[in-house]
């Protein structure tokens, strides 16, 4: 397994609000996060920090996961837990109220894959018959209108509203938590912000991973110039995993 992450404020933003890591725990499992703070000045770059910083901190500390509904439990445990923790920050120290973060990630075992997802950060994957799917449902208010038939997909690409979360961590006192295992053999995975899939066509995306020729490690860094090319309107994090010959399912 190989892994390449790469962020960026764009060409508009002050700051990077943005966040993400690269965690390993005492038998090797992997989790991969990327996290987009929300909240402008109202502290979403801390949101972010502290989502990665506590999931890759509890993470580390694990020991071997004997099956999927022990890995699931620990995935909801931890999401209680920062989630809390980001609100009581957001609600006891001034301007911070609303502070929050997206969150998105995979844990990489011998059992599965399993793909977390909070907010509107995706998870992709591609496999060796040139398939390029997305993994993740956006938690957006003009995602649940095309769910309901009130948008179609072209619709939703120019919605004013297209940014407006329906869900993410610390905002509320309640979250809920998309994990979904995955146990097909995948050729790689990519994990991003908004300021990438809002900006970068599917296409595009799919193009730059697919392309045979380009070195995997120079991939994040042409998706990352995409975006600006497309304008750079918003903080951008990329982190890439390449499967091929790993041996996990």
């Amino acid at each position: 397994m190989k892994y390449y992450g790469a962020t960026d404020k764009g060409r508009v933003r002050k700051n990077n609000q943005d966040s993400y890591v690269i965690a390993t725990n005492k038998v090797g499992d992997v989790f991969a996060i990327v996290a987009d703070g929300i909240g402008g000045n109202l502290g979403g770059d801390i949101a972010s920090q502290m989502a990665v910083a506590d999931f890759s901190g509890a993470f580390s500390e694990t020991e071997y996961f004997n099956d999927a509904q022990e890995i699931k439990q620990w995935i909801g445990e931890q999401v209680s837990k920062t989630n809390e923790r980001i609100y009581t920050y957001g609600q006891t120290h001034d301007g911070m109220k609303g502070m929050g973060t997206t969150l998105c990630g995979v844990i990489m075992t011998s059992v599965g894959k399993f793909v977390v997802n909070i907010g509107d950060s995706r998870a992709y994957a591609w496999f060796d018959d040139g398939r390029f799917i997305q993994l993740t449902m956006d938690h957006t208010l003009v995602n649940d209108m095309v769910m309901h038939g009130q948008l179609t997909h072209e619709e939703a690409m120019n919605y004013p509203k297209k940014n407006v979360l329906t869900n993410a961590l610390g905002v509320w006192q309640t979250v809920r938590c998309d994990i979904d295992i995955h146990t097909e053999k995948m050729q790689g995975m990519l994990l991003c912000s908004d300021g990438l899939h809002g900006y970068v066509t599917e296409k595009a995306i799919k193009s730059i991973i697919l392309d045979k020729d380009s070195d995997p490690s120079l991939r994040p860094r042409r998706l990352l110039k995409a975006a600006m090319d497309a304008g750079g309107f918003d903080n951008v994090t990329i982190v890439l995993i390449d499967l091929e010959g790993d041996g996990l399912v």
